[in-house]
């Protein structure tokens, strides 16, 4: 099947209207006429971008993991230091304002919610949450090398961090009042101490 130039930017809109269904209805009761009727185009032109809604889910996932990238990169961008990246870090994903989309972060739950059901799914999910681990690796390697942490195992403490991440999406997804209001961020950090350390400046001899 030969693809229209406007591929691209259709299958885009139809996977954000899935987002916005799904954030209202769920992922199963997010049906394909409804889809449509949000991306307003015919159900016809959503079967010609997509064979399935899983397909659909797929780009979405991705979509969301895109548009997450785009909003830690800005604020990485800020940081001048390794210290300052990884504070930049767990306040993009669990500071106060972190979780303002709840619509967006409703959604992202579901996904990883049907990754544990369909292995498609659970390829583009692990895509995006082994981006996220990696960043956090990398910010840890990036201190090591500065001369700011120490740390034994810093593949492990990005997984942690990403670990710990997805856990507080689910509580504030389906049980926000379980978190004390900014204790998120904090804990993280204090959680964080056992496996990265920071190191003290040396005493300059006189």
């Amino acid at each position: 099947m030969s693809r229209t130039p406007n591929t691209d930017e259709r299958r885009a809109q139809i996977a954000a209207a899935l987002l916005a269904v799904m954030a209202k209805r769920g992922y199963e009761g997010a049906a394909i006429v409804d889809i449509a009727a949000k991306a307003r185009l015919a159900p016809g032109l959503v079967h010609y971008h997509f064979d399935t809604k899983l397909e659909i889910l797929e780009a979405a996932t991705q979509m969301l993991g895109a548009e997450h990238e785009r909003v830690l990169d800005a604020a990485l961008a800020k940081a001048k230091t390794a210290t300052a990246a990884l504070d930049a870090f767990i306040d993009v994903h669990l500071g106060l304002g972190a979780h303002a989309d709840a619509d967006r972060l409703a959604c992202w739950v579901q996904i990883a919610g049907e990754a544990i059901r369909h292995a498609s799914v659970r390829n583009e999910y692990a895509v995006v949450i082994g981006r996220l681990a990696k960043r956090a690796e990398r910010t840890i390697r990036r201190g090591i090398t500065d001369g700011e942490f120490s740390c034994d195992n810093p593949a492990a403490a990005g997984a942690a961090i990403a670990a710990t991440i997805q856990g507080y999406f689910v509580m504030a997804a389906a049980a926000r009042e379980l978190i004390p209001r900014g204790s998120a961020a904090a804990s993280m950090r204090a959680m964080l101490g056992g496996l990265v350390h920071a190191v003290r400046p040396k005493a300059r001899a006189r």
